[in-house]
């Protein structure tokens, strides 16, 4: 298994064949250990093996930064965060 280095963001690279035979375990390390796999068949046709939660946080968060007055309003948030520039507050609940 290779290990592909794309802008400082590593992911294993596996050949179909070695993932058919393997998928099971594959499944498990991308569900338990977050690990994901970019599977290449021998006619350079590519997909991405990653887990159902990772699949679902990144749309979700496709879908918060598609409009950009809530992509605004997240980075000013994040941006208060780093400054610490926020109060802290007890919630009844």
């Amino acid at each position: 298994m290779d290990v592909i280095i794309y802008k400082g963001y590593a992911m294993q690279a596996i050949v179909y064949s070695n993932a058919r035979n393997n998928l099971r375990s594959l499944i498990n390390k991308v569900c338990d250990d977050f690990d994901e796999y970019m599977i290449s068949t021998k006619d350079n046709k590519t997909a991405v093996l990653i887990s159902y939660d990772e699949y679902t946080s990144m749309k979700e968060t496709l879908y918060l930064m598609s409009s950009k007055t809530n992509r605004e309003r997240l980075d000013a948030a994040v941006e208060q965060i780093e400054n610490a520039n926020f109060q802290t507050r007890e919630l009844d609940i």
